[in-house]
């Protein structure tokens, strides 16, 4: 299976930019910041052939909400439910085309014969105005067909918020093979899979070439349509890192796993479905099925970075197919997005000396030193993520986003500086005086600290701690 990202900056894509930044020496927290706030979209295809010759195709999508531009309920609509008080129409169509697109540098215009026409449609509902600038909230479809086996171009139009204009993607090759070729496969990402007798049913992760990290998930391959027993503990699944400044052939494998015959089964048909919120593959199994091996891959163990999947017959020691993946961690705080920036930001916590020691030698040498201090504090070593890690640059977001002013980011105010170092307090006690500066008391279990307002313009210093 092959997968494109419809108007998506990736964290991967982040990485690059930040790169040519660094070179540049104009990486900061603001710029990063306005990189994050892309917001996103995905698109997605699976290709499943089937026992009649043809196959089935499902192209699936996932909006998150910060990407649809939403409007106020006027006074004449009605709603699913009155709490509801903004919409967003949202319209999604694809068309496909026999042949390989021909490149032309001044159009991104198909070309060859159409094929296939359809649209999706829906009107997206939210209570507040926070939920129009969700990124953890989405709208998802999918729109299927059945295709012979061909060279085929395809194009997405998404038309959102009403609007008749449609903006295209861009033209995308989709090659459909025969079910009988051993010299392709299809690389499946599903949050998991339940497999019964006759049947089996998984959830299709559908963040396009992403895993979400931090949560394992699970892989579906076909695998060369032959016997069973000439399958089993015949290929292996390999993941290597394969970040844009590693070669993924040099790298050692974070995960290695033989396919036995416990975790292949056989579709002779499948279907996209739509099941609550969440797309789903319906697959039927027969003896005279195509072969699928569905293996779960422990990403909880897994940085935060690219990685390349491949299925190799061990037979031949030949590599049939490969799949580059990239973590995608939604919530990542602003200052990770940039290894320079991150180790900026442990001022608050270590001395200049020790700073800058990790921030001497080369990127490498710097990325593992920064790793190796996190990694002597993480409450959980026996997992990737770090919790103290992410909790420590959570709340220099929180500083940025509520203590900043015309002239200071907020992790550099003296409320922001003692949120970095002590949390969210127990109570603040904010008092108006008569003729005096507006004081902030900030209540600890074993603290108390008082800010005072210097200025009208949310500017405020510590001067008392106790």
């Amino acid at each position: 299976m092959q997968r494109i990202v419809l108007f998506l900056i990736t964290v991967f894509l982040f990485s690059l930019t930040n790169a040519d930044a660094q070179r540049r020496g104009d990486t900061s927290y603001e710029s990063l910041l306005r990189q994050s706030e892309q917001p996103s979209a995905y698109s997605d295809y699976v290709v499943f052939p089937q026992s009649d010759g043809t196959s089935s195709l499902g192209i699936i999508f996932r909006l998150e909400y910060d990407f649809i531009p939403f409007m106020r309920k006027r006074s004449n609509m009605s709603a699913p439910d009155d709490s509801f008080e903004y919409f967003s129409p949202v319209r999604m169509g694809v068309e496909i085309f026999e042949g390989e697109p021909r490149r032309n540098r001044r159009s991104n215009s198909a070309t060859g014969v159409p094929v296939f026409r359809e649209s999706w449609s829906d009107t997206v509902w939210v209570e507040t105005f926070e939920d129009t600038r969700s990124r953890f909230n989405h709208v998802q479809g999918y729109m299927t067909t059945e295709l012979e086996a061909s060279n085929y171009h395809y194009q997405l139009q998404l038309a959102r918020g009403g609007s008749e204009r449609e903006r295209p993607s861009q033209v995308r090759p989709l090659i459909v093979s025969n079910a009988d070729s051993s010299d392709t496969t299809e690389f499946i990402l599903l949050n998991d899979i339940t497999v019964g007798e006759d049947s089996a049913e998984g959830t299709l992760l559908n963040y396009g070439t992403n895993v979400l990290y931090g949560q394992n998930y699970t892989l579906l391959v076909r695998l060369p349509n032959e016997e069973i027993s000439t399958l089993s503990d015949r290929f292996q699944i390999t993941i290597r890192k394969g970040d844009s400044d590693n070669n993924s052939d040099q790298n050692e494998p974070v995960f290695s796993e033989m396919i036995n015959e416990e975790q292949i089964i056989r579709i002779s048909s499948s279907e996209v479905q739509q099941s609550d919120d969440d797309i789903v593959l319906a697959m039927d199994q027969a003896e005279d099925g195509i072969p699928y091996a569905y293996i779960t891959v422990p990403n909880t163990e897994f940085e935060n970075t690219g990685y390349v999947i491949t299925l190799k017959d061990t037979e031949s020691e030949r590599d049939i197919s490969e799949k580059t993946v990239q973590s995608r961690w939604i919530d990542m705080p602003i200052s990770l997005y940039s290894l320079d920036v991150s180790i900026d930001m442990l001022r608050f916590i270590i001395d200049d000396s020790e700073l800058k020691e990790i921030n001497s030698g080369s990127r490498s040498e710097k990325e593992r030193k920064f790793r190796e201090f996190w990694a002597e504090r993480d409450p959980t070593p026996d997992t990737e993520f770090n919790e103290l890690m992410a909790e420590y640059y959570q709340r220099i977001d929180y500083s940025y986003q509520n203590f900043s002013s015309f002239q200071t980011p907020g992790y550099d105010t003296d409320r922001g500086k003692a949120y970095i170092l002590y949390g969210p307090p127990t109570n603040i006690d904010r008092r108006l005086l008569p003729n005096q500066p507006t004081r902030e008391i900030w209540e600890y279990p074993n603290r108390e600290l008082i800010f005072e307002a210097v200025s009208g313009l949310g500017d405020f210093r510590l001067i008392s701690e106790s």
